[in-house]
């Protein structure tokens, strides 16, 4: 059978259903290389492939049955005693696990998957039959496509109203073009950029639901690949959804009953009691809207650990590869995240995690010579602080040399000596997102192209999000991802520049003050403003967006974005609102994260404040 005619709802059960076994099946492979006489565990495998195979089957998929047969004799005997677990073994099965992964993908495009590569097969048939195997190496990790263009558009293209300014300047400074040609690389210890190559020979395209080729797998005429395509559907908890129906049917018995106030004042009915009445009515579906809308967006949030799950097996096989011991930590796996932003999520993080085992730890007798243990510790954590999540991924390997990385981005042209001088140890760091920068002199098929970090940080923009750096010499570093919750409501504060209306993040605002023009003094060429004591650099909005200047700015923001505090003044502000983003995927101006609609029809740009300060060459500065 070549489609799956009739088929169609049975093959999406199955499909998600063994997606999630096969999931849970590859976190108890790594579990077992640490118990490899663990009973529990090796029957609990043993299951999992037995209850593919028996859909398999139904879905007349023959070549999925074969392997999924093939992986369930392997481990009946090793559950049996007959066999004894080994990291050749245990090779041969995760590419097995692999390459299951690669049949559900053909699956998906009702399609029947071909037969398993050779090199698969006849390591398990190998193993069954008592031979030695010749150690696998593990595939190379997957690696993010580089990021679309980032067009510097005029606003005017986006808003309806307001005079267009000028391009926004670039996001570095006295940039080269092109890097220097034989720039003599530093001899410090670096924290390099993860990068695809490709020439690789071997290569994974995704750790998730529709992973292809795992490295014993590619055959030597080269190896097709499934689509790493999304998921269009998402599983409710049925409490939630009763919340949204009790709710629905409130907001049902609201309208109607506006509905009759609007007939009784329409029939001339506006006594005292009546315009109480619709007060009331309209206050009541401001509550029920807004309770529906948390409700609604409750149904979208899903456990990290979805996505947590798939990165030990990636660290495990990339530390084979490299022939280092790397130990990968999840914490917070029951972190709840908008699903949207699970399945993006999932590039950045590969690339973080590969940087930390290829980069980030040592090798064995490098460790043992620093006096640390042999296996390297890398913690994947999530936690929600407020209305954000951040997302951390820290390592106790050799860190960071601020001063080697401000040395190679000068010497690869890409930052000039004048602005590599003023930066400090973190602004040093953060040098390693350009695009270009790498410390590796050798290519291989996991790093040395001079792309990755910038690709981790283009994506995590385009989610309104943010990576900062921590490191230390000798101890290891930290990466920190803070996201928000979701990407379909912001609450915002909209202020005004002239006629034009501007929305910024709530979450940054601390309060809105009335700027008295005696107050306002400069220092050092700087305008600064004190608040209770406190000197704070004050920038206008119109500057940042090289917008006209009104000159009736009488209105000050006190914003904290990270560390920095700062006054924006504007024109005005027109209060606050929950807004549904827009995103601009291929028409995305510097310093902007989105749009939305005004209640008055009007678009309004959802302005980066971060990003926008960035680019003005750290107006706000300490």
């Amino acid at each position: 059978m070549s489609d799956f005619s009739g088929m169609e709802e049975l093959l999406q059960d199955f499909l998600q259903e063994s997606s999630e076994l096969l999931d849970d099946v590859d976190s108890k492979l790594l579990m077992l290389e640490q118990a490899p006489h663990d009973h529990g565990l090796l029957n609990d495998i043993f299951r999992g492939f037995h209850t593919i195979k028996g859909g398999a089957g139904f879905l007349n998929a023959t070549e999925l049955v074969t392997l999924c047969h093939l992986t369930e004799n392997l481990f009946d005997r090793l559950r049996n005693d007959q066999l004894a677990l080994d990291a050749n073994i245990m090779d041969a099965i995760l590419s097995a696990t692999s390459e299951v992964r690669h049949m559900f993908g053909a699956l998906s495009q009702n399609t029947q998957p071909s037969s398993a590569p050779p090199a698969i097969t006849q390591a398990l048939e190998a193993i069954l039959e008592g031979k030695p195997l010749a150690k696998a190496t593990p595939a190379s990790a997957p690696a993010s496509p580089p990021p679309g263009p980032d067009w510097n558009a005029l606003f005017a293209a986006l808003t309806s109203a307001g005079t267009p300014p000028e391009p926004l300047p670039p996001a570095v400074p006295h940039a080269q073009d092109k890097p220097a040609a034989n720039a003599p690389p530093p001899s410090q210890n670096l924290h390099p950029t993860p990068e695809s190559s490709a020439e690789a020979p071997q290569e994974i395209r995704s750790y998730g639901r529709r992973a292809t080729d795992s490295p014993a797998n590619a055959s030597p005429g080269g190896r097709r690949e499934s689509e790493n395509v999304k998921e269009n559907t998402i599983r409710v908890d049925t409490e939630r959804l009763d919340q949204v129906l009790n709710l629905s049917g409130e907001i049902g018995l609201t309208k109607n009953r506006l509905n009759q106030l609007r007939s009784d004042i329409l029939l001339g009915k506006q006594d005292a009691n009546t315009l109480r009445a619709l007060d009331e009515a309209v206050n009541q579906l401001d509550m029920l809207v807004v309770s529906l809308q948390n409700s609604v967006m409750k149904t979208r949030m899903q456990p990290i650990g979805r996505l947590f799950k798939k990165f030990p097996r990636l660290a495990r096989d990339l530390a084979r590869q490299l022939n280092k011991e790397v130990e990968l930590v999840l914490v917070g796996e029951e972190t709840e995240i908008d699903k949207t932003m699970i399945e993006d999520l999932n590039d950045p993080l590969v690339h973080l995690i590969r940087n930390a085992v290829d980069h980030g730890v040592e090798l064995p007798a490098e460790r043992t010579a620093a006096g640390k243990p042999v296996k390297s510790l890398i913690q994947l954590q999530a936690r929600q602080i407020g209305d954000h999540i951040n997302i951390v991924i820290a390592d106790d390997g050799k860190g960071m040399d601020p001063e080697a990385i401000r040395a190679k981005a000068i010497a690869k042209g890409l930052i000039s000596p004048e602005v590599a001088s003023s930066l400090d140890e973190t602004q040093c760091l953060e040098l390693i997102f350009l695009p270009g920068f790498s410390t590796k002199e050798q290519i291989s098929s996991v790093s040395g192209r001079g792309v990755g970090m910038d690709v981790v940080k283009t994506n995590i923009k385009k989610l309104n999000g943010n990576v900062t750096i921590r490191s230390e010499v000798g101890k290891g570093s930290e990466l920190t991802i803070s996201l928000p919750l979701t990407l379909a409501i912001l609450p915002v504060l909209m202020v005004r520049i002239g006629a034009q209306s501007f929305a910024v993040p709530l979450s940054l605002v601390r309060e809105i003050i009335a700027l008295e023009h005696n107050q306002i003094q400069h220092v050092g060429g700087k305008t600064t403003l004190v608040v209770r004591g406190e000197i704070l650099p004050m920038v206008s909005l119109a500057q940042l967006l090289h917008w006209e200047e009104s000159n009736q700015a009488h209105t000050g923001v006190l914003m904290q974005v990270e560390n920095q505090s700062f006054i924006l003044s504007v024109d005005g502000f027109d209060g606050h609102d929950d807004v549904v983003i827009k995103s601009l995927d291929t028409f995305r101006p510097s310093g902007v994260a989105g749009v939305t609609m005004s209640s008055d029809g009007e678009i309004v740009l959802i302005l980066d404040i971060k990003e926008l300060f960035g680019l003005s060459g750290g107006v706000v500065s300490h």
